[in-house]
């Protein structure tokens, strides 16, 4: 399968709906990289297709790099829900061609208290992946504020890498046997009726081998678009990079990061 045909099956999910008939979800996602504490009821199953696609970078190789993801998502209960991930990733002029299965990963979000009883809502989030060559763990901390047509949400995010390779070097030469780099991302959504929302959102990352000083970062910021009907919701988010560090190109760094970033979030709800 090619990138044009992914791009056609993309655009036939999303016009099947838009046609469907259905009514607004507490788990709504209303951003592609940002997450909410609100999730769905108990024993609820969702299926999920991500596919994140980064364009402009200057590193050698493939100019557009796409990583999508599977998600198996159940509630466990009003509070709880856990899922498993299939983490793919390939170049996406050859797409299908070079596409590989690149880790599992597990996740776990937690809800502290039922929605609406506080000013802001919060729920704690864990996902742990193991690709061979790594083993990481990203903590997450939810934040969102619902009133009215207007949702304000907020995610700390951490992840940690455990290097297994000791031949991986970082670029002063020292082995690279851990990393740590820090997220915070945000996003402010207006609910256009039951079925569409639009909004802004935002994210800084900040990345710091071994553990030591800062060796890149990213701040980025674009639309987002969610759309719901029935059992099936899409989810668009566009994130063009504004700064980096260290500067490459202008006032960006195309080198450790992608001039911009485009995340399609599909989900299927049983």
């Amino acid at each position: 399968m090619n990138g044009m045909r992914t791009a056609r099956a993309f655009i036939t999910l999303t016009l099947c709906a838009i046609l469907a008939p259905g009514v607004a979800r507490a788990d709504r996602r209303y951003f592609a990289a940002s997450y909410t504490p609100y999730l769905a009821p108990a024993h609820e199953f969702e299926v999920e297709a991500w596919l994140t696609s980064g364009v402009g970078s200057q590193n050698p190789g493939p100019h557009t790099v796409s990583e999508p993801r599977l998600e198996f998502e159940y509630a466990v209960t009003n509070r709880l829900t856990t899922a498993v991930y299939l983490n793919f990733k390939g170049p996406v002029d050859e797409f299908g061609e070079d596409l590989h299965l690149e880790s599992p990963s597990l996740e776990f979000i937690y809800r502290l208290g039922d929605a609406g009883q506080r000013l802001g809502d919060v729920a704690v989030y864990l996902e742990t992946t193991e690709s061979g060559a790594e083993l990481e763990l990203e903590p997450k901390l939810l934040f969102a504020h619902h009133s009215h047509s207007w949702l304000f949400v907020s995610n700390l995010i951490g992840e940690f890498e455990f290097r297994h390779d000791r031949n991986e070097l970082t670029e002063g030469g020292d082995v690279l046997k851990n990393a740590f780099a820090g997220e915070i991302t945000g996003g402010v959504a207006y609910e256009l009726g039951a079925q569409f929302t639009v909004g802004l959102e935002t994210r800084y990352r900040a990345e710091f081998p071994n553990f030591g000083p800062r060796a890149a970062a990213v701040f980025s910021a674009g639309p987002s678009i969610s759309l719901e009907a029935g059992h099936v919701e899409l989810a668009l988010g566009i994130l063009p990079q504004l700064w980096g560090s260290p500067q490459t190109s202008g006032s960006r760094n195309l080198v450790d990061f992608e001039k911009v970033e485009v995340r399609t979030v599909l989900a299927v709800e049983f």
